[in-house]
């Protein structure tokens, strides 16, 4: 189950990631060539903190695997 709830979170954190740089990206060269794009700060904020919820769920529908290969302590056999 958590495999196929991957491989929709993952595309959409990709997503987020890309926006939250280009957006970042866009507002700092604005202030270089001197014009407005305060649009791009709020998007910038906005899709990090997207982004940061997604990491959350991303690191629960992996912990599993974090534990095995982290931590060392390998799944009970039932």
């Amino acid at each position: 189950m958590n495999n196929k709830k991957l491989k929709i979170l993952n595309p959409i954190m990709f997503i987020a990631i890309f926006t939250t740089f280009v957006a970042m990206l866009t507002y700092k060269i604005s202030g270089f060539f001197n014009y407005d794009a305060y649009g791009f700060k709020e998007l910038h904020e906005i899709c990090g903190f997207i982004f940061v919820i997604l990491a959350i769920f991303h690191i629960v529908y992996n912990w599993q695997w974090i534990k095995s290969q982290i931590f060392g302590i390998k799944p009970k056999k039932k």
